[in-house]
């Protein structure tokens, strides 16, 4: 542990954070300045530090009470995890959808790390300085992963008259990335005057408290490798196979990465609906009680892939689902328009057409086919929501409510949920891919039924937050059954050790008696499963690895165009930057994704 140090000068928040402040400037973008950004006159820095850890929240998984959507949605639709718009690959995520992400990214985050950090240097808190150097690296990686190019080097600098900030290289902008992580882990290990006085993502007294110095270390080199597995595939200097194999065996050796879930990166939310609201995006514009968002109808392929991949429904499923059906008795041309119709003639056969269907007994999951360009029907009572996991809503008891109206807020964990950045099991995927594709230390094997077990302890063990929220039931005919021979009804449908052991036991069969893409897909499924609500993570692998290789077609098009290798600009960037140009569309690769053209669908 560092050594913590007094020092008999204190620091002063002086007119100097004026002129700082003033390099925050949102003309540099063509986006207004957040009413919710601190100022000058606000410039504690530990009130700066939070001010950034809450804004990554909102940059990977949205805002509460408002249209702003985070990275990880966008990734969800693009990978069928949710429904994305269509028909075509070109109107699924169009400019000014990501608007908001761009002010977040620049206005808020990088805005704030760039007055906080001189500050934080000079006062010698140099945790403060390492965690906005790993938040930075993360939202930079991000923004080339959707991107591209994007500015960096001349960002936020309205101060010094740069009100059209040049694009950086890509391939620069992750080796600064690279940098900053390494810093990071530096300044991690200085002494210092004090720690940060709360920490929202890695308190040391596991609650609201100072910051675990050791945990964010651990992210960091987690970051890592990421970063470098992301880059197996490219053709630079600083980046090839054979610089991502040597600095990943490094990190395996150094035995300093997220292995356990209670180091995992997750922003954590509350169950305050006003002043502010905290709960979860994702519950809020789900269970406000005004029923489902159109921005969250459920995908089909994935469901499917949960209740019928194997012998038996994912034990993953009545966390991540909420069904309000118990079947599609219901379903009609109004409130489903394909129930009458036969799947198109472009979808291989067996391709989960309309509705998932019933193979292992667990109905009712009603979600919509990929690039499904309907209005939207009056089908709220029937849609499957989100569940306990992890957003905070309720378990799938199979009590098939209706979940919508003026007690949705009352629902499950009421929006306690996580915004799962990254997760211990994401580790263990990802080391897989490295042995089996790069050969790193280690077997793909034990690295991918390692983080399956993770990924279903995470799960499982969230969902066990509810216990103490459910009233206790009897389940007995006789109403007067002793209160020790009471149960949940929810006890009922947890996974047993044995029934989780089987599943795993299946999956790791398959893979074992597999090879090539058929090894390969396995290996892709089921870290597509651990990733659900992390569609950043989701859409950075698919295009790396094409896998899974069976994804849903586009329902209306046979031929949807060109699969989004990257985004385009919002319509901010590109209406007021006179540096940015607007991409033709989306085929354009991120350098990392060397893979040939139709590589992804």
């Amino acid at each position: 542990m560092k050594k913590l140090y007094c020092k008999l000068n204190t620091f002063i928040i002086t007119s100097a954070l004026i002129l700082l402040s003033a390099g925050c400037e949102t003309t540099d973008f063509g986006v207004v300045e957040s009413t919710n950004a601190l100022n000058p006159s606000q410039a504690d820095i530990d009130f700066f530090l939070n001010a950034i850890q809450l804004e990554l929240g909102d940059f990977f998984a949205g805002e509460q009470n408002n249209a702003f959507d985070g990275m990880s949605e966008f990734g969800m639709e693009a990978t069928r995890m949710l429904h994305g718009g269509g028909p075509s690959y070109d109107q699924l995520a169009p400019p000014p959808d990501f608007n908001e992400i761009w002010e977040s990214a620049y206005s808020r985050i990088l805005a704030d790390i760039r007055v906080m950090t001189p500050l934080a240097e000079e006062a010698e808190l140099f945790t403060h300085v390492a965690i906005g150097q790993i938040v930075e690296a993360y939202v930079i990686m991000t923004l080339v992963d959707f991107f591209g190019d994007v500015p960096y080097t001349e960002a936020v600098r309205g101060s010094e008259g740069i009100t059209n900030p040049a694009l950086d290289d890509e391939v620069s902008i992750y080796e600064a990335a690279n940098q900053l992580l390494l810093d990071a882990i530096t300044n991690l290990n200085r002494e210092e005057f004090a720690l940060p006085a709360r920490d929202l993502f890695y308190p040391a007294d596991g609650g609201s408290g100072p910051t675990n110095e050791s945990q964010w270390v651990r992210l960091a080199n987690t970051l890592r490798l990421k970063l470098f597995l992301q880059t197996r595939l490219a053709n630079e200097t600083s980046f090839n196979a054979a610089v991502s194999t040597a600095e990943i065996n490094a990190l395996i050796a150094g035995n300093n990465l997220i292995m356990n879930s209670a180091d995992d990166f997750a922003f954590r939310y509350g169950t305050s609906i006003n002043a502010p609201d905290a709960r979860h995006p994702f519950f809020q514009k789900n269970y406000g009680g005004a029923g489902p968002s159109a921005d969250f109808i459920m995908a089909n392929y994935y469901m499917n892939l949960l209740a019928n991949r194997y012998g038996q429904e994912d034990p993953r499923t009545r966390y991540y689902y909420y069904r309000q059906v118990s079947d599609f008795s219901g379903q009609n041309v109004v409130n489903n328009s394909c129930s009458t119709q036969n799947a198109p003639a472009h979808y291989p056969a067996g391709e989960t057409f309309c509705t998932v269907p019933n193979t292992n007994g667990y109905d009712g999951l009603w979600g919509w086919d990929h690039l499904r360009d309907d209005g939207i029907p009056p089908h709220d009572a029937f849609l499957a929501m989100f569940g306990v996991y992890p957003i905070g809503g309720p378990f799938d008891d199979s009590s098939f409510r209706n979940v919508t109206g003026s007690t949705a807020n009352e629902e499950g964990l009421a929006g306690a949920g996580i915004a799962p950045i990254m997760m211990s099991s994401y580790t263990y995927f990802m080391l897989a891919e490295a042995a089996e594709n790069l050969g790193t230390t280690g077997d793909a094997a034990s690295y991918l039924e390692s983080g399956i077990r993770e990924s279903i302890g995470t799960v499982v063990n969230f969902g066990e937050q509810l216990s103490s929220t459910l009233d206790r039931v009897i389940v007995a005919d006789d109403p007067d059954t002793p209160e020790n021979e009471q149960v949940l009804v929810r006890d009922q449908f947890v996974p047993s050790p044995a029934l989780i052991d089987t599943h795993v036991a299946e999956i790791m069969a398959d893979f074992n008696g597999s090879v090539g893409a058929d090894r390969l897909r396995v290996l892709g499924e089921q870290y597509f499963l651990a990733l659900w609500c992390n569609g950043v993570e989701a859409y950075n692998t698919y295009r790396r690895t094409g896998q899974p290789d069976n994804l849903q077609p586009s329902l209306d098009l046979a031929d949807p165009g060109v699969y989004v290798r990257s985004n385009f600009y919002p319509q901010v960037a590109n209406d007021n930057n006179a540096s940015i140009t607007q991409k033709a569309g989306v085929t354009t690769p991120i350098f990392w994704d060397t893979n040939p053209e139709g590589f992804v669908d």
